[in-house]
């Protein structure tokens, strides 16, 4: 089966020519539901004693999409279990060897590590810069998911920054360990990488009816052809256990 993934890109280089600041991870359980959103930039004009308003088109706002991730823990983490309930274990989970493996199958998430993940994307991170600390914007994030075709060009990833992430703590067990949980993630599109430039999203007469346009300088003998159609790779983007997609170290699309 397919699952859904993310990878966090160096905000400074989202080409994929560098590693992922944040490894890709796939997501535990599909979300019910997807919402995609445009906003659309139409500006209306009243005239006094008109039929109609002017329609003016001035520019897009962008897509948002959001959804909410679930996660579950089925079963009490090894290291809490008491002595009794180590007894009744016949399968041996609590084993120095077999708690990883055991403890984060892709049923039994370990919910504190995949929620700091996702809230990861939400941070700065600090460096130095001529003997002076700098902030850096936060992982710029490549989201896959499959079949979808998210991106206009026909990919099923997408370059955007996470704008929100709520958490909702359903069940916790006896020791206030998080035992169900749901992350509502908003996300931005963003068009713009350091190597690609700006690919802005159109409607494309060679690659079906969408396609990723750059802006050229344009030329004082034609003007009118100030836009020039040219789709650009960019890079993709570990938790839920199950296989990735892939996604880091190839090229991904604005």
């Amino acid at each position: 089966y397919a699952h859904m993934s993310i990878a966090g890109l160096d905000p400074m280089d989202a080409t994929g020519s560098k590693p992922p600041l944040l490894p890709e991870r796939t997501f535990q359980f599909w979300p019910e539901s997807i919402q995609d959103s445009i906003e659309i930039g139409w500006q209306f004009k009243e005239i006094p004693g008109a039929s109609h308003a002017l329609a003016q088109w001035a520019s897009n706002g962008g897509r948002t999409i959001s959804f909410e991730v679930r996660l579950h823990r089925f079963m009490k983490p090894v290291g809490d279990r008491t002595k009794f309930e180590a007894i009744l274990d016949p399968l041996g989970l609590t084993a120095p060897g077999n708690q990883y493996l055991k403890d984060l199958r892709p049923h039994n998430v370990d919910l504190e590590a995949e929620i700091r993940y996702l809230r990861a994307y939400c941070y700065p991170s600090y460096g130095e810069l001529e003997k002076s600390t700098v902030a850096y914007p936060p992982p710029v994030a490549l989201l896959c998911i499959p079949g979808v075709n998210l991106n206009e060009t026909g990919s099923d990833t997408i370059m955007a920054v996470m704008t929100g992430c709520d958490v909702t703590y359903n069940l916790l067990f006896a020791n206030g360990k998080p035992r169900n949980a749901t992350v509502a993630l908003t996300f931005r599109q963003i068009v713009q990488s350091k190597s690609a430039g700006v690919m802005w999203r159109g409607i494309g007469s060679k690659k079906g009816p969408l396609n990723a346009y750059k802006f050229t300088k344009p030329d004082e003998s034609s003007l009118g052809k100030s836009i020039s159609a040219g789709v650009v790779k960019e890079s993709p983007a570990e938790g839920g256990g199950y296989a990735k997609n892939s996604i880091e170290g190839k090229k991904a699309e604005v």
